[in-house]
């Protein structure tokens, strides 16, 4: 039996922030947690891309007013959706062979539900492994 996305303990390493909340309050948000990320969602909770410390720097470098400039004009877009129900070898070979700078799970309505981190890909990798060394 293979292991799947919901497996993993996807609700960590993320706050979330909406498209028209401020530059501002995205950091004060990501200053809540150690690394991660700020997933930016629309009303219906649906991703729309993600911000990280990078993306928060370079708006900063850029001499925006991070207390008036929204989150969507400075997010990345560049991430992967996947389901809860999708299998962590697929989805380790999907992330391969695209590297998207973020994966993010969401459910089947294609609501966000967590946010597919760095550690959670080592986790990933490791059940992938044990399992292999059980032949399943």
């Amino acid at each position: 039996m293979g292991k799947k996305v919901v497996d993993l303990t996807l609700d960590d390493e993320h706050m979330t922030v909406g498209v028209e909340d401020t530059l501002q309050e995205a950091a004060k948000r990501l200053l809540t947690i150690s690394g991660g990320v700020v997933v930016v969602l629309d009303a219906d909770q649906r991703v729309k891309g993600v911000l990280g410390q990078r993306q928060l720097i370079k708006a900063l470098s850029e001499g925006v007013d991070a207390s008036a400039t929204e989150c969507h004009h400075h997010m990345e877009m560049d991430f992967m959706t996947v389901k809860l129900t999708d299998s962590l070898k697929g989805v380790l070979a999907d992330v391969r062979l695209r590297s998207p700078q973020a994966v993010i799970a969401v459910d089947e309505h294609d609501e966000f539900v967590g946010y597919f981190s760095p550690g959670d890909y080592q986790e990933a990798v490791q059940l992938v492994d044990n399992l292999k060394g059980l032949n399943l």
